[in-house]
């Protein structure tokens, strides 16, 4: 069997971090909009319970 030669490992392991790197991007992303999304219910729940 052939191996793979060390450019091809190279461009592998880039590639490989550059997955990483998106994946944590975008939980990064999520995390900030379900932050947003927890601040606008607390607000909004804020008025509701002054009015009782």
């Amino acid at each position: 069997m052939a191996r793979r030669g060390q450019h091809s490992f190279a461009k592998r392991q880039k590639e490989i971090k550059r997955k990483q790197k998106a994946e944590e991007k975008m939980a990064r992303r999520q995390n900030k909009k379900k932050e947003t999304a927890d601040l606008g219910e607390e607000e909004t729940a804020e008025p509701q319970e002054e009015q009782e």
